[in-house]
């Protein structure tokens, strides 16, 4: 049963008071997710639903993309918290961060699964002297569990790139650099995607399509040296080793991130670059992960953070 606290219910009823009550928008606020938490522990328990462990989880997550076609330099997987542990509610986030566990734990959810890692390297204290260490402690003291889906999530077509390719509504969609992926039964797997547009499109039209879906301010890009774009390869996250597959696949364009000042010089005249940020790139990823769980689990509580973690500001 959520904790009614005397602010939010001076009388003892469980319901906001009636009318022009004066409350302010965060006492409310609070009330309504204390209420969605208990009217969903209700409804679980007149269902008889079973319990869902953190185990439980991560065998739908990683039967999409296995935990084994991660990079070698990679730290997806269980990062905080015990496989065992009955699993409330999930959050879905690109970046665990202190702000999404303060939402998590707000939302009565107990599970954070995130695209990036929270820890890459080994910590040697936990003196809340670094963002890392401040959340990895938050997580600790609010009893979360946080897991992450990086590089397994990159290597799968339903992953990190195919969000984009999707999102642009491309055609005859194939890996961009594949690999051999026995994880996968099979099915392919590797890095980027590449696919067609429906028509050919004018490059200035192309570009105004990309910035409207992907909800840019800018779009960084080299010089549009050709009129149209029918092929596109894709990438989320970092792109820049992709290059030479891109220019292989035939693409007019390769849609990534975080490409370097001398990078533009290398694909001229056959390839046009753009660079859409590293967080707008990945994050249609979220979503994937809530339909993956959300098709298991149709009446488990599972969402996408509502807290924006990109670290980069554009002035």
């Amino acid at each position: 049963m959520a904790e009614v606290h005397e602010d939010l219910d001076p009388f003892g009823t469980g319901k906001l008071p009636s009318g022009r009550h004066g409350l302010s928008r965060e006492v409310v606020v609070r009330s309504q997710r204390e209420r969605m938490v208990e009217s969903m522990i209700t409804v679980v328990a007149m269902k008889g639903y079973t319990e869902t462990t953190v185990a439980d989880i991560i065998e739908v997550l990683e039967h999409w993309a296995p935990q084994g076609l991660q990079e070698e330099w990679d730290n997806s997987g269980l990062c905080i918290g015990d496989s065992t542990t009955i699993v409330r509610g999930v959050l879905v986030c690109l970046d665990c961060t202190p702000e999404v566990l303060e939402e998590a734990l707000a939302d009565g959810l107990n599970m954070v699964i995130s695209h990036h890692p929270l820890i890459f390297k080994g910590l040697k204290s936990l003196k809340d002297s670094t963002p890392v260490e401040r959340t990895v402690a938050a997580a600790v003291r609010g009893n979360m569990v946080v897991y992450s889906m990086h590089t397994n999530a990159d290597k799968i077509m339903d992953g990190v790139s195919g969000a984009m390719a999707r999102a642009l509504k491309l055609k005859n969609l194939s890996i961009l650099a594949p690999e051999s992926c026995q994880e996968q039964d099979a099915a392919p797997c590797g890095l980027g995607v590449v696919g067609d547009l429906e028509y050919p499109m004018a490059t200035k039209d192309f570009f105004a399509m990309l910035k409207s879906t992907f909800a840019l301010k800018h779009c960084k890009a080299s010089e549009s040296f050709h009129s149209q774009v029918k092929r596109v390869a894709l990438c989320g996250g970092n792109g820049s080793s992709l290059i030479p597959y891109a220019l292989r696949s035939g693409a007019d364009i390769f849609v990534s991130a975080d490409f370097s000042y001398h990078t533009y010089f290398e694909t001229v005249p056959q390839l046009m670059l753009a660079d859409i940020g590293h967080y707008e790139s990945e994050a249609g990823v979220q979503d994937q992960i809530v339909n993956q769980l959300m098709k298991k689990f149709p009446n488990f509580a599972v969402r996408k953070t509502q807290v924006y973690t990109n670290p980069i500001r554009y002035y």
